[in-house]
């Protein structure tokens, strides 16, 4: 039966081992998992955002098309063949452009804007289209309308772009508040770059024609600078000031300066000029030169933040990466020390004990003579269980008199935090209860020098911060174990076991002098120095004894003048009491009394 109960506690402990084992894996995995979560979208994000360039590349290049086609459609017949071959290899640009970003959506898994790639081709190739017929018109049957059309006819083919754009950037969900910001940016960007173009595009084809702006074609280029304006201020807003590299600062006041401040105003001239019915002071082809080159600095900005947002996800990524590895290797670790540890509390601790329990079991059934030999082998695990259980007993009778002083604390003062008499009483039954531990209890009485002074002259308030300050100095000079009761209004009580008078005086007298070192400061800016006079005895036959001898040794000190400690003992017996055996008083008057 015993072999028994030892193989089921045996059995018990390789259960706790493997559940305490399933544990750590209930919490490593999900660390691991949460951590490869985390390195996984940090790195998808990368791909997004090199979706993203591809994108916007595309998109800079379809709307800067417009600017080849706007040339070759507004070129005279001298610079119609230099300007018709700008606007072919232009054109060949991107269309390889087009296909790379059908091909960098796929991989990183956008189909569904892979797919949308078919309607942008075919708004590409009817907006081309348009340009084409309008070029091969003869000059004779050409007018400024249909020249407009055409130049509309490739605004289709951007927007449709964008719709890609735009699906790419809510696609790229990036936890990132950092990179959210550029990749919001980087779309704004686009669209900057854009209504840009079509500021001057509202405006080229009268202005090639030499003839005065429509109406609507004025509210359209003046919207379209509105817009522009607004993008730009909403551009400046999304990137805080704490993240605006000097690389940044600098590209941002390029396209202030060369785009907002210089580019815009040659289109409003030219709007001027048809509003006052003067000559334009551009050609069709003058104004597209003019203004694209202001362009350039808005996809210098938008380059260098999607650069900029590339390299911030590379480091995310790298951090990532390094906060997997070193989970997958602190897991491991914590599931080896673990294991290790298990196998060894269980050689080492707990087998011991079931062999110690059979040891036991075999003591309580055989003979002197028939244990002899289980003696010799069992000696060690003997002496070492019955070594703990005396180790324990001590430990439990340690317990039971902490557990009496914390009993004490609920007991306390509720101004100083110190004991109060309800407390003192408890512990005063137990000092009468252990007569050999009441003759080595030292008793000391503090008492606060004319205390009554204070509160009729500062008032109970003062009053009280001065007992808080006593108090505060007793528990900095006194042991945890030791007992601090608030005894009456001014008076204290300290309860120090196993101490000599010498030591017990020299406490005392560090009490009496940082009290005396201290003052308090009232609202009208006086300066109370207080003292405290100290009596001190050790042991006595009882506690009324032992309160007695700390009193008259308290009389003595203010008998010398108060802040002044004095000490009483018993020097031979502690079976009588005799106050004539009173030890050697130490004094001082460092500090001013009150």
């Amino acid at each position: 039966m015993n072999t028994l109960r030892s193989g089921w506690i045996s059995k018990r402990l390789y259960w706790a081992m493997s559940i305490i084992i399933l544990c750590l894996l209930c919490i490593c995995i999900p660390l691991i998992v949460s951590s490869s979560q985390s390195y996984l979208k940090s790195r998808q994000t990368y791909q997004q955002l090199n979706a993203l360039q591809q994108v916007a590349d595309l998109a800079n290049k379809i709307s800067r098309e417009r600017a080849p086609a706007n040339k070759a459609m507004s070129s005279s017949v001298q610079e119609f063949a230099q300007h018709q071959q700008e606007l072919i290899s232009y054109r060949q640009q991107v269309d390889r452009q087009l296909s790379q970003t059908a091909d960098v959506l796929t991989e990183v898994g956008f189909n569904n804007l892979s797919q949308q790639l078919s309607q942008l081709e075919n708004s590409l190739k009817k907006g081309r289209a348009q340009v084409d017929a309008y070029t091969q018109m003869p000059r004779q049957l050409r007018s400024a309308q249909e020249l407009d059309q055409a130049i509309l006819a490739m605004f289709a083919a951007w927007d449709s772009c964008r719709e890609i754009l735009r699906g790419v950037v809510i696609a790229s969900d990036s936890s990132s508040t950092h990179l959210y910001r550029y990749i919001s940016q980087i779309l704004f960007l686009s669209d900057l770059r854009d209504q840009a173009g079509r500021v001057a595009s509202s405006i080229i084809a009268h202005v090639t024609f030499a003839t005065p702006l429509p109406t609507q074609n004025i509210t359209r280029s003046l919207q379209t600078q509105h817009q522009v304006h607004y993008l730009w201020a909403l551009i400046e807003t999304i990137q805080p000031a704490e993240d605006k590299t000097d690389e940044f600062i600098r590209l941002h006041r390029r396209v202030e300066t060369d785009f907002i401040q210089q580019g815009l105003p040659i289109v409003s001239e030219l709007i001027n000029d048809s509003v006052e019915k003067r000559t334009y002071h551009l050609t069709g082809t003058q104004l597209t030169e003019a203004i694209v080159d202001k362009f350039s600095t808005v996809v210098d900005l938008q380059s260098y933040l999607l650069q900029y947002s590339r390299e911030v996800a590379i480091q995310e990524m790298t951090t990532n990466m390094n906060h997997l590895i070193w989970t997958v290797l602190l897991s491991l670790i914590s599931l080896l020390a673990a294991i290790s540890t298990m196998i060894f509390a269980r050689k080492q601790v707990f087998l011991p004990l079931i062999q110690a329990r059979r040891i036991l079991l075999s003591l309580s059934k055989r003979s002197g003579r028939q244990l002899s030999g289980l003696k010799i082998r069992s000696d060690k695990h003997s002496d070492s269980l019955f070594a703990a259980i005396q180790k324990l007993q001590q430990m439990l009778q340690e317990r039971d008199a902490l557990e009496f002083r914390l009993k004490n604390i609920a007991h306390s003062d509720a101004l100083t935090g110190l004991s109060n008499r309800f407390a003192l009483e408890e512990y005063i039954r137990f000092l009468e209860n252990q007569p050999s531990q009441l003759s080595q209890t030292c008793l000391m009485i503090i008492d606060i020098d004319h205390f009554k002074q204070v509160n009729d002259r500062y008032g109970h308030i003062v009053g009280d911060q001065v007992i808080q300050l006593v108090a505060e100095r007793l528990k900095a000079n006194v042991r945890a174990t030791d007992l601090l009761v608030r005894y009456g209004g001014d008076e204290f009580l300290v309860l120090i076991e196993n101490i000599e008078m010498d030591q017990a005086l020299i406490v005392a007298d560090k009490i009496r002098a940082e009290v005396a070192e201290r003052y308090i400061l009232t609202a009208l800016g006086d300066q109370i120095q207080i003292s405290v006079s100290i009596g001190v005895a050790i042991g006595a036959v009882s506690w009324m004894a032992l309160l007695s001898n700390a009193d008259d040794a308290l009389f003595k000190a203010k008998a010398k003048g108060r802040n002044v400690v004095a000490g009483f003992s018993l020097k031979d017996s502690f079976s009588t009491f005799d106050c004539t055996k009173v030890a050697k008083c130490i004094c001082s008057n460092d500090a001013k009394s009150l």
